[in-house]
């Protein structure tokens, strides 16, 4: 990667960090809470070409544990943020094509990290029973994708490749708290998008520059009390939507990333004080 790319994305999350700081300062060191989480989540990766036919096709079930430390459980209202740090793995089933449009089944194995930082500001309603959030982050994700060496329906091998990305993105996103059995509900719906991605390739030695766009985000999460601490239970859904990148050329052949689409749901389970 580019030494410029590398600092752009750093700096941008660099100031996350400290407009989170402020936000930590004048919040209260009373109302930070510190948890643990973990989870499984259905992991789902596609790519189309030109003409909107799916080309290939990723999915299976991903591992992601991580630390989110913050004040958005406890706030009655006022500033809020969230640092949300968390690796992730897995191996999924790719059933894809070659070069020469043949079918081919294999599987990709992706490792991971993510780390994001949220300020926001909380209302609540006069009766004090629900509140309202508005929700503004940003965040820098890393993935290495390995696509195994298989074979295409024909009988002839077809190599694999490796691919890291990174990127950065901001987020924008309205949240409602309410009491709800012995502990209370929180839901968040957003939209985010990257604000630059770069794509290494090793097969090729290319650098890729997919094109940025929007896509959504939704989460539920249950949060229950105890006497030392809390519970939290989160139903979540996360996407990425990518352009084709411009083609880049490599030796004696033209290399680009395809438009690409990206789904990731569900749920992790989390214990804090």
């Amino acid at each position: 990667m580019h030494w410029h790319k590398t600092s752009r994305v750093a700096g941008v999350f660099l100031l996350g960090l400290m407009n989170t700081a402020v936000l930590a300062a004048q919040a209260g060191a009373k109302a930070v809470n510190t948890f643990f989480h973990l989870g499984v989540e259905n992991f789902r990766w596609q790519e189309f070409d030109e003409d909107g036919w799916r080309l290939l096709t990723e999915q299976g079930p991903r591992v992601r544990g991580g630390l989110r430390l913050g004040n958005s459980v406890t706030l009655p209202r006022g500033l809020l943020y969230e640092i949300d740090v968390s690796a992730y793995g897995g191996e999924v089933d790719y059933d894809g094509q070659d070069s020469s449009g043949v079918f081919t089944a294999s599987n990709s194995r992706y490792t991971g990290w993510i780390a994001e930082v949220l300020g926001g500001y909380r209302v609540q309603s006069r009766s004090s029973i629900f509140a309202a959030d508005l929700i503004l982050g940003i965040g820098v994700e890393s993935w290495r994708r390995d696509i195994a060496d298989s074979q295409n329906t024909n009988g002839f091998s077809v190599g694999g490749l490796e691919e890291e990305y990174t990127l950065s993105y901001g987020r924008l996103g309205l949240g409602l708290l309410w009491p709800q059995w012995a502990g209370e509900s929180y839901l968040q719906v957003g939209a985010r998008r990257p604000v630059s991605i770069d794509e290494e390739v090793d097969v090729f030695d290319v650098e890729l520059s997919p094109g940025e766009r929007w896509s959504g985000y939704a989460y539920y999460e249950f949060r229950l009390p105890r006497p030392r601490g809390a519970v939290l239970v989160r139903l979540f859904y996360e996407s990425y939507r990518f352009d084709a990148s411009p083609p880049e050329v490599a030796g004696t052949i033209v290399v680009w990333q395809p438009e690409s689409r990206m789904d990731v749901w569900g749920i992790r389970i989390g214990y804090g004080w």
